[in-house]
């Protein structure tokens, strides 16, 4: 076994980075940096959490741990007095990130512009906070507290870009045919961004020399920034999109793509042979045909031309993930890695304790020879060397930097403009937390306690259809028809136009055996959005809920060409083949779905009853097993490890050990019957 395949881990952050994007650059030769990154080393997609916001992303990245555990649920918090809001920070980080892992242990770490990563910590090491890229929009330097230790202040000063000093000729290769006009507000916002890219990349290289170092992370957000700004302007060209328009910002993507790859041959360079790259995104980024129009999910008659202005609604469920350096495996493909799955690997290949309060695990398929990997229980313990803020006295050193950074994510859409009611502000902003919280508890299969904070805001805010239909989704899971029914009732009645409202309402009435209204209710709402792979998959569903095989794997085609990443279309796919008798196609299906989704339970049940089908036991009872540990209050997947145990590979013990477990587990359901009855 390996016991330290690596000296040093260089992680580097692209947010909202996308394959689909990066391929055709790829094949055409314009990132050459990537390239060899890709061929000498392993690479994937990346499965992101839920909500896909990336404050909580880049955080679970650095922690290992889900948004409930390290706390950040948003990109603001209630200051201390609950008079306002500011925007999440180091204080608010509830559980050690690597850098404070490594300290403690002694090894040395340099952080730049991480998500919450003000004010800076003193650990073993150098950090340039999140704050320093903000302070790139004014004229007065950034607050000492930006950096440990705090006499990097001065020379970091002088490798700051500001946006009013950028030529014309800086900013021509982004446009590549003409640049558009100086007043421009585009054009404006770009060189923002660029100036605050181009500052944390001096920034990080200017560490990476001067400094001595384990591990180093740096985070660049430019990508997602300019997707939001720009992605409508790419080819093919939208309807809404003047030709005059499309001329000047067409090229503007994939120009910062490839700026990308400039800086990331610079790394390549700074790393050195000894060092182990890992670069990732926190999400995809709709691009093509499946860029979000602005009346998605309304099926109002009138249609709002255009892109919507919700920035969430660009976020695919799937990022990047490249692997590179001595003791990975090289051109090497991965398949169902997770986010959460980062910070135990990166502890691995330093040769560090991994500790098993992490929810991800070391992605052991990348290396060339086995891990030796040592678990702890846990390191939440202080230790006086981990560099830890936990003087909750200290108040917020630079509040200008704070209002900068508040009103560049009310620009970006994200959160509210601030000033006005600052109670208001302070209530949505706890309302926005509660409900990230619920979508965390959904997407582990907690559905009691989303289900208890999504009723609570439902009394809050009885306006808002969405924390109604995600109580009805609660509801479904939990198998309570009935009182799904009643509340879905009273959405389609008070918001007839409500797209998510109308499926749920056919998801319930087929659950109900009132096949044939919840057809007509599926028909009108595919009628009405063409477009949204949501609807075509409820229709699947649909279908599949029917035994309309044929049907189901149609319109599960049709999905996959507007989205070929959609993990459901693949696995509701995978369920009619099988059915239909193509056991190996049902298989690649599902893990095609698992590869994009890992953490989905059902996925896995569907997957070892088609490799059953296949005589694939071993490899059946792993994908129960799997399925058992993400749905651990379940009881099918050990029904299907008990019928294996008694009828294929018979070994009483197990087969026992199983059947009572989900005899157990049916008792404590009570009335609600278990989700994974039917395995589809």
């Amino acid at each position: 076994m390996t016991r330290v395949p690596a000296k040093r881990v260089l992680l580097i952050g692209w947010d909202a980075a996308d394959w689909p994007l990066l391929r055709p650059l790829l094949d055409d030769g314009k990132m050459p940096n990537l390239l060899r990154l890709i061929e000498e080393g392993t690479s994937g997609k990346i499965a992101t959490l839920r909500p896909i916001l990336s404050p909580m992303l880049w955080n679970s990245i650095a922690t290992g741990k889900r948004g409930d555990k390290h706390g950040i649920l948003g990109f603001v918090e209630p200051t201390p007095d609950g008079k306002g809001v500011r925007p999440v920070s180091s204080h608010s980080r509830k559980v050690k990130a690597l850098w404070n892992l490594l300290s403690q242990h002694d090894r040395r770490s340099v952080v730049v512009n991480w998500f919450a990563s003000h004010p800076a910590e003193p650990i073993a090491g150098a950090i340039v906070s999140n704050r320093y890229s903000e302070a790139v929009l004014r004229p007065a330097p950034a607050e000492e507290s930006t950096f440990h230790p705090r006499d990097l202040a001065e020379v970091m000063e002088k490798l700051r870009l500001q946006a009013a000093t950028l030529t014309p000729a800086q900013m021509l290769p982004f446009f590549l045919e003409k640049l558009p006009a100086d007043e421009d507000p585009r054009l404006q916002a770009l060189a923002r961004v660029y100036a605050q890219c181009a500052s944390v990349h001096n920034a990080a290289t200017y560490l990476a020399e001067a400094e001595e170092w384990d591990f180093l992370a740096v985070y660049y957000d430019m990508i997602d920034h300019a997707g939001h700004g720009f992605a409508q302007f790419e080819p093919p060209q939208m309807s809404h999109v003047s030709d005059d328009d499309f001329k000047v910002y067409r090229h503007v993507m994939e120009s910062t793509y490839r700026y990308h790859d400039l800086m990331l041959g610079r790394w390549m360079e700074l790393a050195g042979k000894d060092c182990v790259i890992i670069l990732l995104s926190d999400h995809g980024f709709y691009h093509g045909e499946a860029r979000p129009l602005a009346d998605r999910g309304h099926l109002s008659g009138e249609r709002e031309p255009g892109v919507t202005k919700d920035p969430l609604a660009w976020h695919r469920p799937n990022g990047i993930f490249v692997a590179h350096g001595p003791g990975i495996k090289k051109d090497n493909l991965i398949h169902g890695a997770s986010l959460l799955d980062i910070a135990p690997t990166i502890l691995a290949l330093l040769g560090l304790p991994v500790p098993r309060d992490m929810d991800g695990s070391v992605l052991e398929q990348i290396a060339e020879r086995p891990l030796q990997i040592d678990y702890v229980a846990s390191l939440e313990e202080p230790h006086p060397r981990d560099g830890v803020h936990r003087d909750a006295s200290i108040e917020e050193q630079d509040p200008w930097g704070a209002q900068q950074a508040l009103q560049q994510l009310a620009a970006l859409g994200y959160i509210d403009a601030p000033g006005g009611d600052a109670a208001k502000l302070v209530a949505k902003c706890i309302e926005e937390r509660e409900s990230h919280l619920a979508q965390v508890y959904f997407s582990t299969a907690r559905f009691e306690e989303a289900l208890s904070i999504l009723v609570s805001l439902v009394a809050q805010r009885t306006s808002n259809p969405s924390y109604s239909c995600r109580q009805v989704m609660c509801l479904l899971a939990l198998n309570r028809v009935e009182e799904a029914a009643a509340i879905i009732a009273e959405v389609v009645k008070s918001a007839p136009h409500y797209a998510l409202g109308q499926l749920l309402f056919a998801q319930v009435e087929l659950t109900k055996g009132n096949t044939e209204n919840a057809n007509a209710i599926l028909d009108r709402v595919k009628e009405a959005e063409a477009h949204m792979p949501m609807v075509h998959l409820q229709v699947a569903m649909n279908s599949i809920r029917q035994g309309q095989w044929e049907a189901a794997a149609e319109t599960c085609r049709r999905i996959l060409e507007i989205d070929p990443d959609s993990a459901g279309a693949h696995d509701s796919l995978g369920v009619a083949l099988r059915h239909l008798g193509r056991y190996e196609d049902a298989v690649y299906e599902h893990m095609r779905a698992a590869s994009l989704q890992h953490d989905r339970a059902q996925t896995h049940v569907n997957l070892g009853l088609s490799l059953v089908r296949t005589q694939q036991i071993n490899w059946a009872i792993r994908a129960f097993g799997v399925a058992a540990e993400l749905a651990p209050n379940e009881p099918y997947p050990h029904r299907c490890l008990a019928r294996i145990y008694r009828r294929i590979f018979p070994d009483r013990v197990k087969a026992r050990h199983h059947l009572l477990r989900a005899r157990e587990l049916r008792r404590k359901l009570g009335r609600n019957i278990p989700s994974f009855r039917h395995g589809v």
